[in-house]
């Protein structure tokens, strides 16, 4: 069975710096990966104003990280670019549809986890997954702060995956 890491996107600045989260999510990645020495990789993060003001996809940065930390450049597979975490498991599913039944960690921060299994586990319910929690290196208050958004982003995608499933399965009868 084939291991795949997908490590989730956060933000960089003008110049492809990562985040602290990105940077936390990324040794994370490092980690799972001595564990798991022929793991394959995929990276997530196009292109959006709220993370990513470059004209560079924000997985190129997150790869470019890990090579540097001695990934192996032929260990990733295609990168997702999306803008969104549902679009992180909707554009990843078709890739690991390929490899037949991978076994899959996905990587994100500790407070955005539990809305990362909502939506891969709904788009992606038959494929083995575990999910690896990055500590945010963050004040409290900054915490606190993201820690509330998600309860208002869990809610909001909970909604769009229900209306999304509903309509997949009128569309497909």
């Amino acid at each position: 069975m084939e291991k795949v890491i997908i490590v989730l996107g956060h933000k960089n600045d003008q110049h492809g710096n990562l985040s602290s989260l990105s940077v936390a999510r990324c040794q994370l990645a490092l980690k799972a990966l001595h564990s798991a020495q022929e793991a394959k990789f995929i990276c997530t993060g196009g292109f959006g104003e709220n993370f990513n003001p470059t004209s560079t996809p924000h997985a190129h940065f997150n790869r470019q990280y890990l090579c540097a930390h001695g990934v192996d450049p032929a260990a990733f597979l295609p990168d997702t670019l999306s803008r969104f975490t549902i679009e992180d498991a909707t554009l990843t599913l078709p890739v690991l549809s390929q490899l037949g039944s991978p076994d899959v960690s996905i990587i994100s921060s500790e407070f955005h986890i539990p809305r990362v299994k909502l939506i891969f586990d709904t788009i992606m319910p038959s494929i083995k997954k575990t999910y690896l929690s990055a500590l945010s290196p963050l004040s409290a208050k900054a915490l606190s702060q993201l820690e509330q958004h998600e309860v208002f982003a869990k809610q909001r995608d909970t909604h769009t995956l229900k209306t999304a499933c509903t309509k997949f399965r009128t569309y497909t009868g």
